[in-house]
């Protein structure tokens, strides 16, 4: 079994940081990203993002670890699963958990932005907002889930299940402005010691849209993708992507009704995390969340 979970939220790093985590020595992260195996309720199984179910198949994914002394996996849909901290504490109560948290009206647009991409947003940003919080209960469609980015329970589940020894918190911003400085306090909270003098973070991906239909079924088709994952190393996977499947734009500009909206559905859930957490959130939708 693992020993170490990337537990969401989704649209909030969780991608770059397990790609750097791969380039340390003495941890594996699985090549398949979002397994699934512990997201009951979010990822039913009859979901069309197929979860893994069976154990054996599910153990597979770790099967190269080696002699890895932390050996992972980054399934963002976790942190929003009620039933995933109980379930991984019963299979692995030794097992370490990281959130990385995003602004959640940025984050939400972001998750906007890649449904446009692969096809599957009807209408504007505002529409897909009130079409995901009415069909939310649906887990088999493709939504919009503005739940999401309701942190505060989340986080307080898994810190209830793991104590601040074995889960801890990461903000998106700042991860955004300091990688290796984020990433020695993952590699502290993981107790690897490893150098990170020589670490040269990527450049920040830039807004791009996709090359045609083609293209479009590609991204929103979750058989490709899985495959691309376990079959294309991740350096190769980027190179195509941005050299053949994408093209550089300007990225739209929210509508100000729907920053609004989602301002005032998220103000006391912000409120209530950041006394939790204990500290200011650098969140400019928020300026006040303290």
């Amino acid at each position: 079994m693992p020993n170490f979970f990337i537990a969401g939220a989704p649209k909030a790093g969780t991608s770059s940081l397990c790609a750097y985590l791969q380039t340390i020595p003495g941890i594996y992260m699985s090549r398949l990203k979002e397994p699934n195996y512990f997201s009951r309720i979010v990822v039913p199984d009859d979901h069309p993002v197929r979860p893994i179910r069976d154990q054996r198949q599910y153990l597979q994914l770790f099967a190269e670890a080696g002699e890895a002394r932390v050996i992972g996996e980054a399934s963002p849909t976790y942190l929003a699963d009620p039933e995933a901290p109980r379930l991984i504490k019963a299979y692995i109560p030794h097992a370490k958990v990281l959130a990385s948290l995003r602004d959640p009206v940025e984050r939400a647009y972001s998750h906007y932005l890649m449904m446009l991409n692969n096809g599957t947003a009807k209408g504007t940003f505002l529409d897909e907002i009130k079409r995901g919080l009415a069909l939310g209960d649906n887990r088999r469609l493709s939504l919009l889930r503005a739940d999401v980015g309701l942190y505060y329970r989340q986080v307080e589940r898994f810190h209830s299940e793991f104590g601040d020894a074995q889960f801890k918190v990461l903000l998106f911003e700042e991860f955004s402005i300091d990688v290796v400085g984020t990433l020695r306090q993952v590699l502290d909270f993981l107790c690897i010691e490893q150098s990170l003098q020589e670490f040269t973070a990527p450049a920040y991906r830039e807004y791009s849209v996709v090359r045609g239909p083609l293209v479009r079924y590609v991204f929103g088709n979750r058989t490709i993708a899985r495959a691309s994952e376990l079959l294309i190393p991740p350096a190769i996977r980027k190179a195509v992507r941005d050299k053949l499947l994408v093209r550089k734009a300007a990225k739209p500009v929210m509508e100000p009704a729907a920053r609004e909206f989602l301002r005032q559905y998220y103000a006391d859930d912000t409120r209530a995390l950041a006394r939790l957490l204990g500290r200011e959130l650098p969140w400019r939708n928020f300026p006040n969340a303290t």
